[in-house]
């Protein structure tokens, strides 16, 4: 499923995640300086609803990506996986906090596989 414009356009990771040496490190960076952070300042407001399902699913996403980060071999190929279950979670969400969740983090996590495999492409053609 095709993600909105809208979310391409509010996407952004932070600096760390593109100043990262390696895929493996920026996720690390981007499940830290992002999806915890932004569970963290969610799940502390008890009166808000769509917020604390928002922050509830920032730190599923960064507890999967944690998962891929530190035991998974293959980061690339799991976190193009994860990003596929996203739009799905995307597609198949009940409330805007679950299709908003979805959509930006699977949005920005798109942008880290293109920097890191757009460096990979560059470094494939400067070794042949």
């Amino acid at each position: 499923m095709k993600i909105g414009k809208v979310y391409e356009d509010k996407a952004s990771v932070p600096r760390e995640c593109r100043s990262s040496p390696d895929l493996r490190t920026s996720l690390r960076a981007y499940t830290a300086r992002r999806l915890l952070a932004v569970a963290d300042a969610c799940l502390t407001c008890d009166t808000d609803n769509y917020r604390k399902e928002y922050g509830f699913i920032h730190r599923r996403y960064a507890h999967v990506l944690t998962l891929i980060t530190e035991a998974v071999q293959d980061v690339d190929y799991m976190t193009k996986s994860l990003i596929i279950w996203m739009q799905e979670d995307y597609g198949n969400a009940m409330t805007s906090a679950q299709k908003d969740a979805a959509a930006l983090c699977a949005t920005e996590l798109l942008l880290i596989i293109e920097k890191f495999n757009d460096a990979e492409y560059l470094n494939e053609r400067k070794q042949q």
